[in-house]
């Protein structure tokens, strides 16, 4: 993954009780996931920063990017509707650069999920909002 300031993350699996655990690196992983017949690791974000400006890495950054995107679309962390706005036109911005009318035609912010429950309006908010970001 190429990240240095791996303090921050982990491998975490769903136990036989059905909840998330985080593997402790100071154990063996067989005594961790004894008694279980399979089980999958996930790589992530164990910790958030305050500042994520104070991260040095930009590939550490990324991987915050991608596990809060992630969280944020599964429901595991709430926002608010302006802030779900705010949020996807950033993620727009980062994915397709300037808002450029003959490239992005109507309804170009469906393409994307930004939360579970996403509704048209919260797109055509992502949209406007995308369109006053620049760079």
């Amino acid at each position: 993954v190429g990240v240095h300031e791996v303090g921050y993350f982990g491998l975490r699996f769903i136990d036989g009780n059905n909840q998330t655990q985080w593997l402790d690196q100071s154990k063996t992983v067989f005594k961790q996931v004894k008694g279980q017949a399979q089980c999958t690791f996930y790589f992530g974000v164990k910790f958030y920063v305050v500042d994520p400006c104070k991260l040095s890495q930009e590939s550490t950054r990324y991987q915050f990017f991608l596990q809060l995107k992630q969280d944020i679309l599964q429901g595991r962390i709430p926002v608010s509707f302006d802030l779900a706005a705010e949020l996807g036109a950033y993620m727009v911005q980062s994915e397709l650069g300037d808002f450029d009318s003959r490239r992005h035609t109507p309804g170009y912010i469906s393409e994307f999920r930004f939360i579970a429950n996403q509704t048209v309006e919260l797109e055509n908010r992502i949209a406007s909002v995308h369109t006053e970001l620049h760079g």
